[in-house]
């Protein structure tokens, strides 16, 4: 997979295909962008916003990481 535009929030997570989840995290962690990455959506998680909540829950899982 050629990695062009890596994600930068939750939505953009959730538009990514579900198949190039692993390269995709390894670009991130390559590029020392993986933090940032989850930074915002722990970030939308705290919101006030529902709307964000479940956008940062689903961007979580993903990833792979349980809730």
């Amino acid at each position: 997979m050629s990695v062009t535009a890596l994600p930068q929030d939750a939505r953009d997570v959730l538009e990514m295909p579900t198949a190039d989840v692993p390269d995709i995290i390894s670009a991130l962690v390559h590029r020392r962008e993986f933090s940032a990455l989850m930074r915002q959506i722990h970030h939308d998680l705290q919101s006030a916003d529902p709307t964000r909540q479940s956008s940062g829950a689903r961007a979580l899982r993903k990833l792979g990481f349980p809730l």
